[in-house]
């Protein structure tokens, strides 16, 4: 597999791989992901090894990353790919996010405002603990039906919700 990088292209994938240790991602897999996305193409982990540079083992841990993550999809003969939507993307990883963080720390949370009543917490830092528990059920309830919503809906509510901001930021 041929993939020539440009300079444009480079920059994106140099720009995710420095962007990903801050969202608590692989900085190798952003790469990786930022690569498959802007060729759309089926690549194997040789052809992502040789087109990035990188040593076998480090193109097939980012690869694997990626599959855990559900932002890429890999074949039987182990090509892999990204579906071609940033919003699917966004989508895919925000989900993700809802199932390793979001909903861990709302059954920790939420077991904390149950003990929370009768184990000498004080009032008012009960109902802080009961807020934050509220607050990660709208957090999980939202994410779990970002999967039932079409696209062209969710798209249209973010756009919105940019517009407004901009109205509301003006002075």
């Amino acid at each position: 597999m041929t993939v020539q990088l440009t300079p444009s292209m480079r920059r994106v994938i140099e720009y995710f791989e420095d962007l990903g240790p801050r969202w608590g991602l692989d900085a190798k897999g952003c790469g990786v992901h930022a690569l498959l996305y802007l060729t759309a193409q089926r690549l194997t982990a040789a052809d992502i090894a040789t087109i990035l540079d990188l040593d076998d083992v480090a193109a097939k841990a980012a690869i694997d990353d990626l599959v855990q993550w559900r932002v890429v999809k890999q074949s039987s003969d182990g090509r892999v790919w990204t579906e071609g939507e940033p919003w699917d993307l966004l989508f895919a990883g925000m989900e993700e996010r809802r199932r390793r963080e979001i909903e861990p720390a709302l059954l920790e949370i939420g077991e904390a405002a149950k003990s929370a009543s009768n184990d000498g917490t004080s009032r008012p830092t009960a109902v802080r603990i009961n807020s934050l528990h509220d607050l990660l059920q709208d957090l999980s309830a939202v994410g779990a039906q970002i999967d039932f919503l079409p696209t062209s809906a969710l798209k249209g509510a973010v756009r919105l919700g940019g517009r407004v901001s901009k109205l509301f930021s003006r002075r």
